[in-house]
């Protein structure tokens, strides 16, 4: 995986499945981790919607299928603490 700015231009690059997404403050910080079935798909979405802030990079890793992607963004969750994956009291 290597970070790509978070324009439109390299969103669209991304090839379209399954897989994991992190997102990245421009201190370098991992705020995000999602999952989707449709990569290019979900990162346009946050990035049209701006419902994280101050996105300056994301990365991606395919997998196999959206069960694959649920358990590997699951660990990555709980390894990173992601400051928007915090849940909510």
């Amino acid at each position: 995986m290597s970070k790509k700015g978070f324009s439109h231009k390299n969103i669209e690059s991304v090839r379209k499945g399954p897989g994991v997404y992190k997102l990245y403050n421009p201190q370098g910080s991992m705020t995000y981790v999602g999952k989707a079935k449709d990569l290019p798909n979900r990162l346009g979405q946050h990035k049209n919607e701006g419902d994280i802030p101050n996105v300056s990079k994301f990365e991606v890793r395919h997998t196999d299928t959206t069960r694959e992607a649920e358990k590997v963004e699951k660990n990555i969750i709980q390894r990173s603490n992601p400051v928007h994956n915090l849940k909510k009291p």
